[in-house]
This record gives structure tokens, sequence and C-alpha cells, in this order.
């Protein structure tokens, strides 16, 4: 052991020098410098960082709109991004931890669509993530009330079943109850009229990806039905964040 001693400690000191920056060195040096740094906790925290940047990158969301979760399974913590911030630039220790059966009022730093992503695991225990934007042509395709489905029977293929549901505020229970239910009822894909979408999945890559390609085909349906379409007036909806 004393001839692995020296080996160690510059080792240490090699991964604390390059962790000083850049948000993936940064928790593998706490998780390996600092023993009581759960690996599974640093690599969720980081996976949420990375998506929230692939959803910014992607156009999916804009700024501080927009949020995720995920919960490792078979435990009762949520991880979530932080009420209003920037999903372009998100460290890990942005990253509030809440328990699931806590009341959403109790943790006023998360964002504010907690109640939503805490009805979506209680509604399913195979949920293992939660991803909510305001891609722009999901968006659409819910205020003109196209029938995703019917317009690319294969795409919906991979995302049914879509469950479309009417404006509520944002934030509120209401619109909880009404997400939690569609999850209940078996939907990965659910469009919130003049509010965006919500995905679902075992993990946050696969939450990830449905929105992904729930937004490629939306911009497909639309692109179809240029020239028609049912529209749904009401009032502005502020960014969910």
């Amino acid at each position: 052991m004393s001839r692995l001693s020296p080996w160690l400690g510059g080792t240490r000191r090699l991964v604390g020098h390059v962790g000083q920056s850049g948000l993936l060195f940064g928790p593998i040096r706490r998780a390996i410098v600092e023993p009581a740094a759960a690996a599974h906790d640093e690599a969720l925290r980081l996976l949420l960082c990375y998506h929230g940047k692939r959803a910014w990158q992607a156009g999916l969301i804009a700024g501080c709109c927009g949020n995720l979760s995920a919960r490792l399974h078979n435990r009762d913590a949520i991880y979530i991004t932080p009420r209003a911030a920037d999903k372009s630039r998100l460290h890990a220790s942005d990253i509030r931890v809440v328990d699931l059966h806590t009341a959403p009022e109790l943790n006023a730093d998360a964002s504010v669509e907690l109640p939503l992503h805490r009805a979506c695991y209680l509604a399913n225990m195979r949920v293992g993530a939660v991803i909510h934007t305001h891609a722009p042509a999901l968006t659409a395709l819910g205020v003109r009330d196209l029938d995703l489905e019917s317009i690319l029977p294969e795409a919906a293929a991979s995302l049914r079943p879509i469950a479309r549901l009417p404006y509520c505020p944002s934030g509120s229970n209401e619109l909880a109850k009404s997400v939690g239910d569609a999850v209940a009822r078996g939907a990965k894909l659910v469009l919130l009229v003049q509010h965006g979408a919500v995905t679902v999945g075992r993990t946050i890559a696969e939450a990830y990806e449905r929105m992904e390609y729930g937004e490629l085909s939306a911009r497909a349906a639309l692109m179809a039905t240029v020239d028609g379409g049912a529209t749904n007036s009401g009032a502005p909806v502020r960014p969910s964040r």
C-alpha cells in the first residue's frame, strides 16, 4: 500500500487540477477526491445538465424556459432543474434534489413546474425522467389541434400514445393533475395547448429523444398542412421556468 500512496496522491492532485474548470471534470474530481460524493448522484446531475444544454442547442427551449427532471431507480428523490435557470449554462451543483412525497410548495427554489414533474412520477413508477419544453412545432401542433398520429402514422408509432390537454396555468395543481392523469393512461408525449409539450421516459435520454423526435415530426406535420388547420384563441402563456 505504501508503494501506491505516492501514485494515488499524484493522481488526486492531477484530477483536482484538471477538474478546476468545466462541467464534466468538476463532478468527476469530487467523486474521486471526496469519497462521500456518490457517483450515481453526480452522474444524474451531469446528465440533466447535458440534456438541458442539448435541448437549448436544438431550439427546444430558450434561456430560462423549460424544465427537466429525473429520479434514480427505487429512490423517492427527484433531481430537477432550478427555477429560472438558464439551461444552456447549468452546472451539476445547480440541480435541486427534492423528496417525491414532499409538498411542492415547500421547494421554492425548484422549477415552478415541480408539481407537474411530481405528478408524472406518482402516476407511473416506471417513469424515470420528465422533460417540459416550449418546442415551437409541438406547441403549434397543439394550438392548431392537428392529429400527428393520422398525419404521420409511422412517426407517431414511436411516440404514441399522445395526449392533448387544454390550457392550464403554469405551475398549477390543475395542470399537474391533468398531465399526471394522461401519463397514468400511458401517454409518452403530452401536448399542452398554448404551453408546449411534456415527454416522459425510463431515462433522461429516452425522454429527450421523444421530445426531439416529436418536434421533428411536428415540423413535418405542420409543413404538410400549411394551408389549413384549426386554431384556438386564448390568453398568452408565460414561459415555465
